[in-house]
């Protein structure tokens, strides 16, 4: 993959889970805009700030042929290390704002359910007037 290893591997990681939390709980998220804004942000850029340290002093280091070599200006921090620290505090932040929200739990209890079914008889589980 070269230069967009590192990119890739982020976004396989993280990609699915945050595009799952947006398809159960997009109206809940951006009704906690204010909360999920900062709550993401602000650690991302204070982690991408404090990992510039240990990439200045070869504390440690990311492989520049598996990086697009592209840097933060000032921090020379690559931009995959601020994509990764967004990826896990876009997943950190919402999954709190899931758990504390009621009606976001109710969605995933149900979601599970449905999930169950469908392991245990099939597609038709979904069908209407299918329910226990």
């Amino acid at each position: 993959m070269g230069a967009l290893t590192y990119l890739f591997l982020i976004l396989i990681w993280a990609g699915p889970l945050i595009a799952v939390q947006w398809l159960i709980g997009a109206d809940i998220l951006l009704k906690r805009w204010k909360v999920l804004i900062p709550g993401i942000f602000v650690p991302t850029i204070y982690l991408t700030v404090i990992d510039s340290f240990p990439l200045h002093f070869s504390t440690w280091t990311i492989n520049p042929t598996q990086s697009l070599n592209l840097f933060i200006p000032l921090l020379h921090v690559p931009v995959e290390e601020f994509v990764f620290f967004l990826a896990t505090n876009t997943l950190i932040v919402q999954g709190l704002i899931s758990l504390w929200m009621p009606e976001m739990r109710q969605r995933i209890r149900n979601l599970i359910r449905l999930l169950i079914r469908l392991a245990r008889r099939g597609p038709a589980a979904i069908e209407p007037g299918s329910g226990d």
